[in-house]
């Protein structure tokens, strides 16, 4: 590609980030029960109530009111929403392709506490922003926890 458009925007509307509420709920009965049987079998109240918190934010962050997300890649960083996150913070990118599947752009910041960033893509096409962000960045394969295939098993 020889002529790099100056960005390259998308946006992820509420429909697409629709979180799997019926996993969510079972998940919330099997940690109710898992922290009532600590309390009951084990006299464990810290942990129980652990358990119980768990379940709480779990269902704040499924249930709340998704908005549509708007993102943008530029000559200086990625910017997701209102928050920047410079090129100069990033290590590196992944365009995670899967044909019918998954189209997901992922960065692997410099930060410890916010180690990678997951753009999911839907019409925009990969080899492009591919092409965009290797005069910025490297490449280089990112692998997906556990925690990850979780995430986006239950949709959050």
């Amino acid at each position: 590609m020889s002529d790099l458009r100056e960005k390259i925007s998308g946006q992820i509307t509420p429909e697409e980030q629709a979180a799997n509420k019926s996993l969510f709920v079972i998940i919330g009965i099997i940690f109710v029960l898992i922290g009532v049987a600590f309390i009951v079998f084990q006299q464990s109240t810290i942990t129980g109530i652990f358990f119980f918190l768990v379940v709480f934010v779990m269902f704040i962050v499924g249930f709340k009111k998704k908005v549509a997300i708007d993102w943008e890649l530029g000559p200086l960083g990625i910017t997701i929403d209102d928050v920047s996150h410079r090129y100069t913070d990033l290590k590196s990118f992944w365009v995670e392709y899967e044909p019918q599947q998954l189209k997901e752009l992922s960065f692997q910041s410099k930060k410890w506490y916010h180690s990678y960033i997951k753009i999911p893509l839907r019409k925009e096409n990969p080899l492009e922003i591919r092409e965009y962000l290797l005069a910025f960045l490297p490449e280089e394969r990112h692998e997906d926890t556990i925690i990850e295939v979780i995430i986006r098993k239950l949709g959050i």
